[in-house]
């Protein structure tokens, strides 16, 4: 006796035609998901809203974290949250496999918060460590660029003259508190670049320049 689910031609299962079948069903699926949550975002959407033409730093900053807030984070948690991104996938889901065992119906958002908390010491030290590197390595290519110059506009230049920078003034003031010298009087900006050259005033990056 001949089995039905066989195929009479070629004496196989009909896998490619089963297949085949639950492949365009998965797929008319996936159509009628997207057009339900086009729909959705039709009807929440106002009717007049502001875009920045140009958005900036700042603007991509605030939307982002007003994304993050509404999920639970806050100011506290971005170090941690930093050194999580800066991680592997393969990290990330070994270090979440427990919270969602324990909670298969937590959304995402409480996991990660959950996670943040649970891995703080370890994903905030990774995140200050990350973020000192990148500010690092935008020091050293801005004092490469510095120092590439041409030597009489560095010493010369009509620059020196120019009023001392809020930035010069403010690392004048760090340097003196701590390396407890008295402030200088009233310097020029080529006499501020002097002095803080000088005294090493780039405390956080001096040890490792060449």
């Amino acid at each position: 006796m001949t089995s039905q689910i066989y195929d009479k031609a070629g004496g196989q299962p009909d896998i490619d035609r089963i297949l085949g079948d639950a492949d365009a069903r998965i797929a008319e699926l996936g159509e009628q998901r997207a057009a339900l949550a086009e729909r959705r975002r039709r009807l929440i959407e106002p009717a007049y809203k502001t875009v920045a033409a140009n958005p900036t730093d700042m603007h991509h900053k605030i939307t982002l974290g007003a994304v993050m807030v509404n999920a639970g984070m806050r100011a506290y948690d971005a170090d941690a949250l930093a050194g999580l991104l800066a991680g592997t996938g393969h990290h990330m889901l070994a270090l979440a496999d427990e919270l969602v065992d324990t909670d298969p119906a937590a959304s995402l958002g409480t996991i990660l918060i959950r996670l943040l908390d649970g891995q703080e010491r370890e994903l905030a030290a990774r995140g200050l460590y990350l973020t000192w590197q990148r500010r690092l390595v935008t020091y050293a290519e801005d004092r490469a660029e510095w120092l590439a110059r041409d030597e009489d506009y560095r010493l010369e230049g009509a620059w020196r003259q120019e009023p001392m920078t809020a930035d010069q003034r403010w690392l004048v003031r760090v340097t003196c508190r701590v390396r407890h010298l008295d402030l200088p009087g009233d310097l020029r900006r080529g006499e501020a670049a002097d002095w803080l050259e000088l005294h090493g005033a780039n405390l956080s990056y001096k040890a490792f320049m060449a």
